[in-house]
């Protein structure tokens, strides 16, 4: 909470007089991550997986990690955001993506080809400097690459 106060420029008890747990600002914290993984998962369980859709769905991830990819920082370095229910349910939403990347494989190489397609657009996002829009094409071409390899 300290954390995310400071970077806030508020106090803890100017945040709690909004919220009444942390519990409830993590949840406002990761609502906008949480619809939008949501509305991927929905689209992508109407697709057959084929290059095109492979192509849609990564760039659908790039968009929505591109919006809050402080969020996603925020979630994926604390311990403790991870064993909430707000973490469990991102948890939950990125084991679905996997799913559907790796189809009905259990093949440990198709399920590493997901964690590194995956990964690659997430690292790049994260990266100081990056400009999203410009590096799109590059980052998301990459990821396909590993996956057909």
């Amino acid at each position: 909470m300290r954390r995310l106060t400071s970077r806030l420029g508020l106090t803890p008890a100017a945040l709690y007089y909004h919220f009444d747990s942390k519990e409830s600002v993590l949840d406002g914290v990761i609502a906008g991550m949480e619809r939008g993984g949501a509305t991927l998962l929905a689209h992508i369980a109407e697709l057959e997986r084929s290059p095109a859709a492979l192509r849609e769905v990564f760039n659908r991830y790039f968009d929505l990690l591109a919006a809050d990819i402080d969020v996603f920082r925020f979630v994926a370095n604390d311990f403790a955001v991870q064993q909430s229910a707000a973490g469990r349910r991102l948890r939950a939403q990125a084991r679905d993506l996997f799913a559907w990347l790796t189809g009905s494989s259990s093949k440990v190489e198709d399920r590493i080809r997901a964690a590194a397609a995956v990964g690659t657009i997430r690292l790049s996002l994260e990266q100081s400097g990056v400009e999203p829009d410009a590096h799109r094409d590059a980052i998301i071409g990459r990821a396909l690459q590993i996956m057909t390899d």
